[in-house]
């Protein structure tokens, strides 16, 4: 099944908020912050990257997509706002941040996961505030070139921070909080969105295991990085991240359908979904095929 606007939407949805579907990210986001200050700006999401130049192009793996630990996404910040005066730089919790901009027109943008691989010329933004996220793309980079931040990350055999990619902004608007209590399913991860989401619905995100442990009998979502895995291990290649993500969290939640502690497992990727339920798991998984491959 195709996902028109990916994960975070079907998840908005599954979770019972309607009303945040179609928000932007960077709004969801914000309401996973301890310190959650009001702004009039409006909030875009900024993630460190880690660009490698071509002949002719600029391109980034998954592993290129960085998660900066506190005291550097501090340092950042601070000097961001010297530099930056009329915008401001917010650390969240998942290593990236949230960057307010005021009196911006609406932009089309697009998440860094969805194009890693690419050519970063074809996921620029566009619309009427396109010219205007360019030109600041292009000064952080050069605020980053020689950073001392770099620097530091660069002698500790650490990829350097070649820009922050901005997306996920638009119309702000004041998201209700709701309290669901108990019954709200749990959350595993530490994506900026499934944080705020939680907080709004009155609960908490919490880390993702190494592995899917037991109890497997209440809903649960998921949210698996694959750039954050593939770092931990440098010799792995895509399909051998695959099959750990399958044998560490799919593999066990399948294994629960079959003996029908669970109904239904839904796998995402992006735009992508595969729904497993009771009663047809067992010829899916007839000959040992990793779930994955039912997403290509």
């Amino acid at each position: 099944m195709a996902l028109e606007r990916g994960w975070r939407e079907w998840v908005a949805r599954w979770v019972g908020r309607e009303d945040l579907a179609q928000a932007p990210v960077s709004v969801v986001a914000a309401a996973g912050r301890a310190d959650q200050s009001a702004s009039e700006a409006t909030p875009w999401m900024a993630t460190p990257l880690h660009l490698a130049a071509g002949l002719t192009t600029l391109h980034f793996d998954v592993r290129g997509i960085l998660r900066l630990p506190p005291e550097e996404l501090d340092e950042l910040s601070l000097d961001f706002h010297r530099s930056f005066q009329d915008s401001t730089l917010v650390p969240l919790a998942s290593g990236e941040f949230l960057l307010h901009l005021a009196g911006l027109p609406p932009a089309r943008t697009t998440e860094p996961a969805r194009i890693a691989g690419g050519n970063v010329a074809d996921a620029l933004p566009q619309g009427a505030g396109a010219a205007s996220l360019r030109r600041l793309g292009a000064e952080i980079e050069m605020w980053l070139h020689e950073h001392s931040v770099n620097r530091a990350r660069v002698r500790r055999g650490e990829l350097p921070v070649s820009t922050l990619w901005i997306w996920g902004g638009g119309a702000t608007f004041a998201p209700m909080a709701s309290a669901r209590g108990d019954t709200l399913p749990r959350a595993l991860g530490s994506d900026s969105y499934l944080r705020g989401l939680w907080q709004l619905c009155g609960g908490e995100a919490r880390s993702l295991p190494d592995e899917l442990d037991p109890p497997y009998a209440e809903s649960a979502v998921l949210v698996v990085e694959a750039g954050q895995m593939l770092r931990t291990k440098a010799t792995w290649s895509m399909p051998e991240l695959l099959g750990e993500v399958d044998r560490r969290f799919i593999a066990k939640a399948v294994s629960a359908l079959e003996r029908r502690d669970i109904q239904r497992v839904s796998i995402l990727a992006n735009d992508r979904c595969l729904v497993l339920g009771v009663g047809g798991s067992r010829k899916f998984w007839r000959r040992a095929r990793p779930a994955l491959e039912g997403l290509q």
